[in-house]
């Protein structure tokens, strides 16, 4: 089996209240949390999963301030960092079609782009309070659509996790030395997983669905990657 292994990529950073990421979590308090893709390499193919929230100073990013990116922080200046194009880029798992997750899927131009089904069709006729789904990022993108969970290639699957938004999808990688779970919203920080069962995000859509995912999750037997953790970036790679 090949040896794959996972590079978080830091595409800026987004400032909010802390209880965004974990329910009712000290009220009032405010974290600048990076905004994260991660480039899983050693397969058949390179994949991404998800690409950032684009440039900042677009119309929409407008929307969704305080965020920052630097220059270096870039997808496309970044993946060059550490040796790839976007054009190389095979397969795009995008986790959920919130703007900060799927902003850059549009560079690549080469890539499948894997989404659940229920996520597009909740992305494309959302309730009137759900802000996180921008139309123009959303729209003009060739989707590979899939239902449930998914294998991708041998040693890397996409599991169904509903909660957070109806189609939200994580990614299961098997690497030589464990397996971890690329949890994406539904988990935003390590210390949700303090808690058992773990704190669910402020932002969600069906809490009853939120609790089913994090059984689903423990039975994964996987170590968890959080979406928003700075923490994160203590590893170069996993």
């Amino acid at each position: 089996m090949a040896s794959l292994h996972i590079r978080p990529l830091h595409l800026g950073e987004i400032t909010r209240q802390k209880m965004l990421f974990g329910y009712w979590v000290e009220p009032g308090a405010i974290v600048d949390a990076p905004v994260i893709a991660w480039y899983i390499e050693g397969g058949e193919n390179k994949i991404l999963v998800d690409t950032g929230g684009g440039d900042p100073t677009s119309q929409y990013a407008s929307r969704f301030m305080p965020y920052k990116r630097e220059k270096h922080q870039d997808l496309e200046n970044i993946l060059k960092s550490v040796g790839i194009t976007c054009e190389e880029i095979d397969i795009v798992i995008v986790s959920h079609l919130h703007w900060d997750h799927c902003a850059g899927n549009k560079l690549f131009r080469n890539a499948r782009i894997i989404v659940q089904k229920q996520e597009l069709e909740a992305a494309r006729s959302p309730f009137p309070v759900q802000h996180g789904y921008v139309k123009e990022l959303i729209e003009g993108v060739d989707y590979t659509i899939i239902s449930g969970d998914t294998e991708i290639e041998k040693g890397i699957t996409a599991i169904l996790t509903p909660g957070h938004t109806y189609g939200l999808q994580g990614v299961l990688v098997a690497t030589s030395k464990t397996r971890y779970f690329i949890a994406s919203d539904t988990i935003g920080m390590f210390s949700n997983l303090e808690c058992k069962p773990p704190l669910i995000g402020g932002i969600y859509v069906d809490m009853k669905l939120y609790y089913e995912t994090f059984k689903r999750i423990e039975k994964l037997e996987a170590v968890i990657l959080p979406s928003h953790d700075i923490k994160i970036f203590d590893k170069e790679v996993y």
